[in-house]
């Protein structure tokens, strides 16, 4: 299975997706549109509306491009007043010059040999590009320790799942933008200012909540069925030994660049 359509099956569990995927800090979008002041944001991999609905409330103009039309059918639904296009960053032609593009746990699924001339082409000059992602940490070591060893019985092992890394397992502060986001590739003839924001948070599932919340990523979504709910099954039977409950501590972290 291609990385394009790894991207396209949260559609199959778009109202599970849009109830259990976390948002993101609110003050993230305040943050982003001071920096990047005034005029339309455009949002790549809108999904649900899992951060989109942050830059609603503050009164942002928003062009949101998700080409599920499953997930875009959530979107439209939660909130009503938002311009939605079906369609791939890829597919789509800028019909203006937007002072910030945002991508929220999406930008990996757009293609890497092109989403840098991308946004540097739906961007104004001085425009701000700022993908972010959420990062889990498990807070308990020992519950850490069990998933890990279900994710290894089962060949996830080096898989990132949201129960991959322990709490403290990396710097709070972030690296230097070429270490944190290797894989970005921004050219420097075409962006400068180029750092990283993080957010702290934090995030409790129950057992069978948890279990509803891997159904919704795509590496879980991908397994052959009886091999998901094997993993599954041990995944929820390790929490509910730890006491019924996973807890997080949740970095958000947005890489931030400027459109010379």
């Amino acid at each position: 299975m291609t990385a394009t359509d790894r991207g396209r099956v949260f559609g199959e569990v778009a109202e599970s997706y849009h109830r259990v995927r976390p948002g993101y800090p609110a003050e993230l979008a305040a943050d982003l549109l001071a920096e990047a002041g005034p005029g339309p944001v455009l949002e790549v991999g809108a999904g649900t509306g899992k951060a989109t609905a942050g830059f609603a409330a503050l009164g942002a103009e928003l062009t949101c491009l998700e080409p599920d039309p499953r997930m875009a059918a959530v979107l439209r639904r939660s909130l009503p007043g938002v311009r939605v296009l079906e369609t791939t960053f890829e597919s789509w032609t800028p019909d203006r010059a937007y002072p910030l593009l945002i991508s929220a746990q999406a930008w990996h699924w757009v293609d890497p040999a092109r989403r840098a001339a991308l946004a540097a082409a739906a961007l104004a000059p001085g425009g701000l590009f700022a993908p972010f992602w959420n990062v889990f940490f498990v807070a308990d070591p020992d519950l850490h320790a069990a998933l890990t060893e279900v994710n290894h019985r089962h060949g996830l092992a080096g898989e990132h799942t949201p129960h991959h890394s322990p709490a403290g397992s990396r710097s709070p502060e972030p690296l230097s933008f070429a270490k944190e986001w290797p894989e970005l590739h921004l050219p420097g003839d075409a962006f400068t200012g180029m750092r990283t924001l993080r957010y702290r948070s934090a995030r409790s599932y129950s057992a069978d909540l948890y279990r509803e919340h891997l159904l919704s990523l795509s590496l879980y979504r991908t397994l052959p069925p009886d091999r998901a709910d094997a993993v599954l099954t041990d995944t929820v039977a390790a929490v509910e030994a730890a006491g019924g409950t996973i807890d997080f501590v949740v970095h958000t972290d947005v890489a931030l660049a400027r459109r010379r």
